[in-house]
This record gives structure tokens, C-alpha cells and sequence, in this order.
């Protein structure tokens, strides 16, 4: 049943979470025919294959949504950093610097 979502992130959420809960109950089958004994679990011996193939599926497609999907940083929490710094040549000290010398092979 699809839903109305106002906003893409809400879209992103539920779309990953869905996406995750197929792959995981795939997962699941394959699990259980594989502990399967000979007898009950040869007919079903095929279906893993195929099973795989979906799952490796739906990972692919959550990779390509997670590259259209924004992100959302506030849920890392006060553990994110707000900004990110690159030292310059000028703040680095001098062991910082590689030393000179032989460089060939």
C-alpha cells in the first residue's frame, strides 16, 4: 500500500526501511532452506539462487537511492562535528613533512 509522504526524507526513510525488511525476510528463506535436511530441502535447493539474485538486487537498488536520497546529519547527534578543518602548510609542523631522501625504486 503506498503512502503520501510531504517531504523526500520521510520518502527516503520509509523507502530503506521497506527495502531493508524485503532483504532481511529474503534472507531469512534462504536461511531456512538451507538448514533444511536432504529430503525437505532439495526441491527447494533452487530457490536459493534466485533468492540471492533479489537480495543482490535490492542491495543495488538501495545504493543507487542512497545517492539520491538526502541526508539527514542531525540524527548522528552531538557526536557529528559542525564544521570540517584541512590544516595548511603554514599550521603544520615541521615532523609533519615528509623527510627527504631516496625515493626510487
Amino acid at each position: 500500500m503506498a503512502a503520501k509522504y510531504d517531504d523526500k526524507s520521510a520518502y527516503c526513510d520509509c523507502l530503506f526501511s521497506e527495502l531493508s525488511s524485503i532483504k532481511d525476510n529474503l534472507g531469512s528463506f534462504v536461511d531456512q532452506i538451507e538448514m533444511m535436511d536432504e529430503k525437505g530441502g532439495g526441491m527447494f535447493c533452487s530457490h536459493v539462487k534466485h533468492l540471492n539474485e533479489l537480495i543482490n538486487n535490492i542491495d543495488w537498488k538501495m545504493e543507487i537511492f542512497s545517492k539520491e536520497c538526502p541526508v539527514d546529519w542531525n540524527t548522528l547527534g552531538k557526536d557529528s562535528e559542525a564544521s570540517v578543518s584541512v590544516p595548511t602548510s603554514g599550521s603544520l609542523k615541521e615532523k609533519d613533512f615528509p623527510s627527504g631522501g631516496y625515493a626510487g625504486g
